[in-house]
């Protein structure tokens, strides 16, 4: 980010006071969470590095938090270097003996490989960062813990007469606005993008996989092709066995599975008598013939995996984001996917998807497999019923519209369907937890809001939302 819109963007907040609830970090992004439901978010992104207020967030998640010395602490200014872009906020904290201490986070916003160091500005040593790196690693400078902090020393110079306007192709208002936009409109999806592409790098691994496991299936069935020769040479054994010597390494005599009576060569093993000839060939006979039929099958099975695994390619490659696990490898990927397609959802639109649990094993598998941290769960609260999950692509805040009709599809899909004004209690699946050795579909959650809503089928809530 150009240093002049950092600046613009500091005199816009230079004057921040706010108290510190707790801090988190997860993709390249880092929060610093405030007391009144919102945030300073710091985007570490190797194609450009911000920061920007983020106001009416939800419950700040306890998953992933990070430096806990920070939390109560005070933030008492925000300023900028003035030769380089390194934003720092500064934050207070009184001790029980009422002595100050004060913390300085050091957001250097240069890319490609931007970092957040905690400061300890009273003694000017590093308490933390999200990188940390040796002098082996960067002959320049170290960032480790309790070793003074020096800032980076680059040949970059501020042209501080550049104007810092808001890009004509932004909407915004303001310099935060826009900062705003470009994550949320611009990394994000190019995030996602790039995530989309990773997992269709793993699924062509797996195709490469099974590829090379047809390949080895189709040189054992080509051996096992061969029991009828292995037949005929046991058979060209047996009536010659007094006929051969010790040491010979090949029998001539006639084929007598040959219509026309030929001539047959027959492989013999030195150091092998006639009657461990003879056992020989019968043994690969015998091994050929029943795995012929195992071998057909498997090589069946597999090329069924590889067509399984190029639909998946096809669907990801025209845009759709299954939900890979990279963990997983090919029957288990494919196992995953099959269950979720079997599960009632619609797509609403890239950043939106809704699915919807009718059993209890597919209530568990929404809740405690599909679901990611940031997606929202929906059930109506006293009713048994449905497990419906929305899926946050984008991580961002769902509309209130969105809201209301996933907690509509709760109750409509649950022992309340023909009632009004049924509670459904949501939240997001952080805060679900699924007790030890409880039945399929049992949750407990924290953290929940809950709306009372009419109940609606799937067609009414499609129209809604003009879908």
């Amino acid at each position: 980010m150009k240093y002049n819109y950092l600046a613009a963007w500091v005199r816009e907040f230079e004057a921040l006071r706010a108290g510190v609830d707790r801090l988190t970090f997860e993709s390249n992004t880092m929060r610093i969470h405030l007391i009144k439901d919102s945030s300073l978010v710091i985007v570490l992104s190797p194609q450009d590095s911000f920061i920007y207020y983020l106001e009416s967030e939800h419950a700040p998640s306890k998953k992933n938090e990070i430096w806990p010395q920070l939390k109560g602490t005070f933030i008492t200014g925000i300023s900028i270097k003035p030769d380089d872009r390194i934003i720092s906020i500064y934050c207070e904290q009184k001790d029980i003996y009422g002595e100050t201490h004060i913390y300085e986070i050091v957001c250097e916003l240069m890319p490609p490989k931007p970092n957040v160091i905690l400061v300890n500005r009273d003694k000017n040593l590093v308490l933390d960062a999200i990188v940390k790196y040796s002098l082996a690693d960067n002959p320049m400078r170290m960032v480790l813990v309790n070793q003074p902090y020096y800032p980076p020393k680059t040949s970059f110079e501020p042209d501080l007469n550049e104007t810092a306007s808001i890009p004509a192709d932004s909407n915004a208002d303001t310099m935060n606005e826009y900062f705003v936009q470009r994550h949320m409109k611009t990394l994000l999806p190019a995030d996602n993008k790039s995530n989309l592409d990773a997992k269709i790098r793993l699924l062509n691994r797996e195709l490469k996989r099974l590829n090379k496991k047809l390949g080895l299936q189709k040189q054992d069935l080509n051996s096992a092709l061969k029991m009828d020769y292995y037949f005929a040479c046991a058979e060209a054994i047996k009536p010659n066995m007094q006929q051969i010597t010790p040491g010979q390494e090949e029998l001539v005599t006639t084929n007598y599975h040959d219509p026309e009576l030929g001539e047959i060569r027959v492989p013999l093993y030195p150091d092998k008598s006639p009657q461990q000839n003879l056992n020989y060939y019968l043994k690969k006979y015998h091994k050929a013939k029943s795995g012929k039929s195992f071998i057909e099958i498997n090589l069946q099975r597999t090329r069924e995996e590889i067509d399984a695994m190029q639909a998946l390619i096809n669907r990801m490659e025209y845009g759709e984001d299954l939900d890979v696990d990279g963990r997983d490898k090919g029957h288990n990927i494919r196992q995953r996917i099959n269950q979720i397609d079997r599960i009632l959802q619609f797509r609403i639109d890239e950043a939106w998807q809704v699915y919807i649990g009718r059993k209890a094993k597919e209530n568990d598998f929404i809740s405690t497999k599909l679901g990611k941290a940031q997606d929202w769960w929906f059930h109506s609260r006293i009713y048994r019923g449905a497990h419906v999950l929305l899926k946050n692509y984008r991580k961002q805040e769902p509309p209130v519209d969105l809201i209301r009709a996933c907690c509509a599809l709760a109750a409509w899909y649950s022992q309340a369907k023909f009632s009004v004004n049924v509670p459904v209690d949501y939240t997001q699946v952080r805060y679900l937890r699924k007790p030890k050795g409880s039945a399929a579909g049992f949750i407990t959650y924290t953290n929940y809001k809950t709306f009372f809503a009419n109940p609606k089928d799937i067609r009414s809530i499609k129209e809604e939302l003009g879908l």
